[in-house]
């Protein structure tokens, strides 16, 4: 892939992209939002979903953008920019959660993918962000790092491991 990384709000056009991905992250046991044969069938429904986050999110849920990671036409990851700290996002989820699919790790691609998720933050009147992780989650650890994060805490709210709290001042 000689392609720079770029994030791009969900479109119809990744789409075969993002279903061999979902496929990749549930034989590693992580469910996807929608059954992936609905998704297959209902593409556009899905995509409008995840659009109409950040104008219309659910009854006590902080509105989002949506991004997705993709190098060409490639689907790489996700990544979320929360407008709020809403209910328990100042504890676990922070302003912005991502994941990167399996096929793609270990590439530097999570570090780029928040690297422009910031400059989109900075653009919209953000002067720091929140971003969380499990303790033991060394890659996430790696890409908040390297992006500027400072430790403020660890918490325990009750999962397998700690919550390291992150602030990046932008």
């Amino acid at each position: 892939m000689t392609d720079p990384l770029r994030l791009v709000r969900p479109a119809l056009r990744y789409k075969d992209s993002y279903i061999a991905a979902a496929y990749e992250y549930e034989a590693e046991g992580h469910w996807p939002l929608w059954n992936i044969d609905k998704m297959i069938d209902h593409f556009d429904e899905y995509v409008e979903m995840l659009l109409l986050k950040e104008t219309e999110p659910m009854p006590g849920w902080s509105a989002e953008t949506v991004f997705w990671s993709v190098v060409g036409d490639e689907y790489v990851g996700r990544i979320t920019l929360r407008h709020e700290l809403l209910g328990n996002l100042l504890n676990y989820g922070g302003h912005i959660g991502y994941d990167i699919r399996p096929t793609m790790r270990r590439r530097g691609f999570g570090t780029q993918q928040l690297a422009l998720c910031l400059i989109e933050a900075r653009q919209r009147g953000f002067a720091r962000v929140l971003i969380t992780c499990d303790d033991d989650n060394r890659g996430s650890i790696r890409i908040i790092e390297a992006n500027g994060g400072l430790l403020e805490d660890k918490r325990d709210i009750g999962r397998h491991a700690l919550t390291r709290r992150y602030w990046i001042a932008l």
